[in-house]
């Protein structure tokens, strides 16, 4: 399981040159109607990709791009899960 980012609504980024970690704060997506591509285009260059996750994960081993889908768990608690 995987959460983006406590007390926010974030996306989560890796760079696959340096591997560095990039958090996106949507709430400047949606409420201060900034463009998404505008918010990555600094760790794009840097990076040359990007990838979200944990929507898309890179096996160490095979270096293959596994694609994780979100999935809903009946409990008490709101749980935000994703499958591979």
């Amino acid at each position: 399981m995987f959460e983006s980012g406590p007390g926010g609504d974030f996306a989560t980024y890796i760079g696959n040159r340096t591997g560095a970690i990039y958090r996106l704060d949507l709430g400047k997506v949606h409420y201060q109607k900034m463009k998404l591509d505008d918010l990555l285009f600094p760790a794009i260059e840097r990076e040359d990709q990007l990838r979200r996750i944990p929507e898309e994960i890179q096996c160490k081993l095979c270096g293959n791009i596994f694609t994780a889908s979100s999935i809903s768990i009946e409990s008490e608690e709101q749980i935000e899960a994703y499958e591979l």
